[in-house]
């Protein structure tokens, strides 16, 4: 990897790149996302389903789905996203690609790094919120932080209440929030770049294990770098599709509330089917644009064009096609 600085502009030309991230192959690819995003959501699938249904699953069974998720989490999810990129890069050079080759990591002995960056990456993410637990009781004080465990316990119970009466949850219903709350939301702000920093950077990782076959502590901090030095483009792109992300946000659920609404005529669990239904439409389109945007940001940041796919066998990346 050759961490580098890629232009104060350079994010909003990977941005622009990435939302027609299928114009090449686009059926394979947005079958290939398709199905990892189906994957991710299969753990959690059963659980809400009974819940619907009436009957929620016991601590022993929500224990259990919670397992299989970290395992898929950690050990299957990861690969089939190194798949993608593989998928994406292959696509781009014009060689024929198939859904089939986002699982070649199983079986082309890549699992393990690919494995092993995903590893790290959790460890460091954990790190990463050990110190902003630390630095909240240091702020707000540790009775504030039990204090704020006991309210958020109680809101989510309120909203279980809710959701097996079928009645949406009153604002006036829910406890008053503990004090210290303020100094809470100010430490998670500003811990919130350095969150987002570290997560661009272990994607990036991901990608020069998954194309270049860089060992995993290697990508993590050649990732972490190449991030760090472009925190603020970076941060500026970020300043300036705040609102209108939060806007398209807010029009999205809207549109969900009064899709599920109309749904739930026919019965709760249709309703709840049509929600899971149009969340996962929603995380396949996200997830299509952040994949595109991570690989284009690895290659103006990261990239050393070491390995069998060299920038020059790259066409351009421009224009709308898909």
């Amino acid at each position: 990897m050759m961490p580098r600085w890629a232009g104060l502009t350079a994010p909003f030309r990977w941005l622009i790149d990435a939302v027609d991230v299928g114009r090449h192959q686009p059926a394979v690819i947005l079958s290939a996302i398709l199905f990892t995003a189906a994957v991710g959501f299969l753990p959690s699938l059963p659980p809400q389903l009974m819940a619907m249904a009436g009957s929620p699953p016991g601590m022993a069974a929500q224990f259990l789905f919670q397992a299989i998720g970290l395992v898929v989490a950690m050990a299957i999810s990861p690969v089939l996203v190194a798949g993608i990129y593989r998928l994406l890069d292959g696509a781009e050079q014009g060689r024929p690609v198939t859904t089939a080759q986002i699982a070649d990591g199983f079986r082309d002995g890549s699992w393990g790094a690919i494995v092993g960056v995903t590893v790290l990456g959790y460890v460091l993410m954990f790190a990463l919120l050990a110190l902003m637990m630390i630095t909240m009781a240091a702020i707000a004080g540790v009775e504030a932080l039990q204090a704020l465990q006991q309210w958020m316990e109680q809101v989510m119970a309120l909203q279980a209440k809710a959701q097996e009466s079928g009645a949406p949850l009153q604002p006036d219903a829910l406890p008053n929030p503990p004090d210290g709350l303020g100094g809470v939301i100010l430490v998670v702000l500003a811990f919130l770049p350095l969150w987002s920093l570290v997560a661009l950077g272990l994607g990036w990782a991901l990608v020069s294990v998954a194309l270049r076959g860089t060992p995993p502590v290697a990508a993590i901090l050649g990732g972490l770098r190449a991030a760090t030095m472009n925190a603020l483009p970076l941060f500026l792109f970020a300043a300036v599709l705040l609102l209108p992300g939060l806007l398209a946000a807010l029009l999205f659920g809207l549109v969900m509330m009064a899709v599920v609404a109309l749904a739930s005529l026919l019965g709760p669990l249709v309703g709840g089917v049509i929600a899971m239904a149009m969340v996962l439409a929603l995380t396949v389109v996200f997830s299509a644009i952040s994949y595109g945007f991570t690989l284009n940001g690895w290659r103006a940041a990261c990239d050393d064009g070491a390995g069998p796919a060299a920038p020059g066998d790259r066409p351009e990346m421009a224009g709308f096609e898909a």
